[in-house]
């Protein structure tokens, strides 16, 4: 039986309707915590409604750890160590005419969408301010923000910070684990103001920052959005600043001169947080909710009052840039913030998470520590670089791999055994499996089917099954390279991507951009698996297929952006993971729900770029698998060690659906048919050589023996397979057991999972 995964369309999911929430928040605005200052270092689903934030009772929750064709932008950044792994394009020029050209049917509020323009991103962290009414918050971490036209209110832009003690657990506050937090949204602590009834638009759309501006009349305010940024700041132009505050301001002192004209005030707030803003205009407190200025300005907010705001005020990140390099098994990256204004250091500051901060070899963190929403504790930095060093995993290619067996070896009995399931499995009618309405379960069926080719020709050594079973798979992979599917991809000029032709709520949402990373690396693996067997299948028929794996390639992860494809519309190199949220408003932002299928998307690549010779690709697929390994173990799969996430949340041991401002132990599509299986085998599956690199040994035997083992043995259908084979990341003898037991039960196995892969997998780590 199938993994039962229901078609849906993400909608927003936030635990109130909009309108729910700004009703309630003239009345939540000083729920904040009364923590004064940033901390220092020593200091179908269908989700129902969440409790309201709970009353501030004034105790801040402990910190869990210590804390024509656009030209190439060019790299403002020092040279970093090792080969640029960025500037090589996977392809250039317009995508085959095989995909027809449409026009979407939901154009990007505030922005220029014509085929001359930029490509805007749909899976970015700031995407909720190009759809709907453009009022859904974003999270450049460690500040909110939203655009802001309530009735009866101060129009502009908003911003907040939440902190650890806020959070709301659910659905019972008091359950360990709980089932999901979250944090209170939109609280108003400031509002940059000033235009009545403003026009927002974007602008510089880029992987890590875009430029947002309020208009009206001749009143201009930019406020540049940017990934990690220390300070919001504000640009004023043919208007004097006003500063509203829901919470309103306790206390406003004006500090004295910081550097050249820039002046510091703090403001303290009801709620007792206290804000710096440094201002290059007089500013003065109107009345108990309005900060204005005398004359347009640049005006910067930071939650605290620290000096090392003082040493990089009157500096601030416009936009910033990714850079990325590779030498051997060492890999780098690099945040290059482009810097505006003048500071005493002469260097801004920005916010890292912890994926980050263990990794990051060219500066040295402050004191200053605030919390982010759902990825624990944030360090900041005063630097306009942050570079960070992974150790890429160069060994983990073709072969089944665990990190307690690295060298594959099989036994004459279990070839034997594998040779006798083979022989059976070869016989399905692939074409007709893989020929479906879905580019997500044919993906998986091409990847099924391709794997077990590989089984063939590489561990049996048996031309004869291999000749039997490979042109099945190429013959079926080919009806899509052809794009003769049922619903064929279509080119979007508008937000310039490949998409299903399927209504927008079928296929997961494929054509409102959902899940591609998911959907397109099961076709991308496939066909590095095929070229693996036979090089000549990505140049045969005028290079069919290594041109399908390409654009399938620049959809999801190009690595520069130009006139057809945005850089990287599913990895995001700062939050260390992809996201799967596509164009549709969100009060929760952007989310990912699969971290097993998110990284067999970069695994991949790296397999693609090893068969088509590409060195780049292949170290792109590695520096985001090595990225991914850290981040998704803070922040999506829970050992009981983890001190990011909260204590009372670690026991659920995986995240379920981890959003921006919440996780949520859960899936799109239900918890299981007897226990939770659902919410932890969509964090497995496929298994393949990379799992036990992000899986430990440990990780896995503590979810088995404090989730797994008490459903195991009453799951009836497909999903029993996948936790099964995930067993044998750490005891593969009962796993092989199981899988080579006489009165095996097909039921018992997923759709994109072979009974031969399985068993070629576990014998070569026993």
């Amino acid at each position: 039986m199938g993994l039962i995964r229901k078609a849906f369309k993400k909608l927003d999911l936030n635990h109130k309707s909009r309108d729910q929430q700004d009703s309630n928040n003239d009345t939540s605005q000083q729920n904040q915590s009364s923590d004064n200052s940033a901390q220092t270092a020593d200091a179908g689903y269908n989700r129902p409604p969440a409790p309201p934030p709970a009353s501030n009772n004034n105790e801040r929750q402990q910190s869990q750890n210590s804390a024509p064709e656009l030209a190439p932008r060019p790299n403002q950044s020092h040279p970093i160590d090792g080969d640029d792994i960025l500037s090589t394009p996977i392809a250039t020029g317009p995508p085959p005419q095989l995909f027809n050209k449409v026009r979407h049917n939901q154009l990007p509020i505030g922005c220029c969408c014509e085929e001359k323009d930029e490509p805007i991103h749909t899976n970015s962290f700031y995407n909720n301010l190009t759809i709907g009414d453009q009022m859904m918050p974003v999270w450049p971490l460690p500040y909110s923000m939203w655009y802001s036209v309530d009735p009866d209110q101060d129009h502009g832009f908003a911003f907040n910070h939440t902190d650890a003690a806020q959070r709301v657990f659910g659905p019972d506050p008091d359950a360990v684990p709980a089932q999901f937090y979250f944090n209170p949204p939109k609280i108003k602590s400031w509002v940059i103001s000033g235009i009545n009834n403003p026009k927002l638009t974007l602008s510089d759309h880029r992987l890590m920052s875009v430029t947002t501006r309020l208009e009206g009349g001749n009143g201009k305010i930019t406020i540049p959005i940017v990934q990690g940024m220390g300070f919001i700041t504000a640009i004023y132009e043919n208007v004097n600043p006003v500063f509203a505050s829901q919470v309103g301001v306790q206390e406003f002192n004006k500090v004295g001169n910081v550097v050249g004209n820039v002046q510091k005030y703090t403001a303290k707030l009801f709620n007792q947080v206290v804000w710096s803003i440094y201002s290059t205009v007089d500013l003065s407190l109107k009345d108990p909710n309005h900060v204005v200025g005398n004359a347009p300005g640049t005006i910067q907010f930071a939650r605290g009052d620290s000096q090392h705001y003082d040493e990089t005020a009157g500096a601030y990140a416009e936009s910033a840039e990714v850079s990325a390099s590779a030498d051997g098994d060492k890999g780098q990256y690099k945040f290059t913030y482009n810097i505006k204004g003048n500071s005493k250091s002469g260097k801004t500051i920005v916010w890292a998470l912890p994926h980050h901060q263990e990794v990051v070899i060219n500066t040295q963190p402050t004191d200053l520590t605030l919390d982010s929403p759902t990825k624990g504790v944030m360090r900041s930095y005063v630097t306009n670089e942050l570079l960070m060093q992974e150790q890429l995993p160069v060994d983990i290619m073709w072969e089944p791999w665990a990190v307690f067996s690295p060298k594959a070896k099989y036994s004459d009995d279990a070839k034997n055994l594998i040779r006798k399931v083979a022989e059976e499995e070869i016989k399905q009618d692939v074409v007709g499996m893989a020929n479906i309405d879905s580019m997500y379960t044919a993906g998986k069926v091409l990847d099924k089917f391709a794997h077990i080719a590989y089984v063939t020709k590489f561990i049996l050594n048996d031309d004869g099954l291999t000749n039997e079973i490979f042109p099945k798979v190429k013959q079926a992979v080919e009806i899509f390279a052809k794009n003769q599917q049922q619903f064929g991809l279509v080119y979007d000029c508008t937000w310039k991507d490949l998409i299903s032709s399927a209504d927008p709520a079928a296929d997961f949402g494929n054509a409102n951009y959902n899940d591609h990373h998911f959907h397109y690396g099961y076709h991308v693996h496939a066909i590095a698996l095929l070229a693996k067997v036979d090089p000549n299948v990505l140049t045969d028929n005028d290079s069919l297929l290594g041109n399908y794996a390409k654009v399938l390639l620049r959809d999801t992860c190009s690595p520069q952006v130009d006139q057809w494809f945005p850089q990287f519309r599913s990895f995001d190199f700062f939050n260390g993971h992809s996201w799967a949220h596509g164009i549709f408003p969100s009060g929760d932002g952007k989310d990912n729900e699969s971290s097993s299928e998110m990284y067999h998307f970069a695994r991949a690549i790296k397999l693609f770029g090893n068969v088509c010779g590409d060195k780049s690709m292949e170290k792109r697929g590695e520096l985001m698998l090595a990225i991914m390994k850290r981040s998704v173990n803070m922040y999506m799969l829970y050992s009981d060690d983890n001190k990011i996430q909260p204590p009372n949340f670690i026991g659920n041991k995986v995240s379920g659906i981890l959003f921006e401002n919440k996780i949520d132990y859960s899936t799109y599509f239900g918890k299981g048919t007897i226990g939770d299986e659902w919410i932890h085998g969509i964090h497995m599956l496929p298994i393949t050589p990379v799992s036990s690199y992000f899986r430990s040994p440990q990780f896995v035997k503590e979810e088995w023996e404090q989730k797994l083992a008490a459903w195991i043995d009453q799951i009836p259908d497909g999903w029993k397979g996948i936790l099964m084979l995930n067993k044998a990341l750490f005891d593969p003898k009962s796993a092989w057991d199981w899988f080579a037991r006489d009165d095996w039960n097909q039921a018992q196995i997923d759709n994109g999972m072979s009974r031969t892969w399985s068993l070629a997998f576990i014998a070569a780590i026993m």
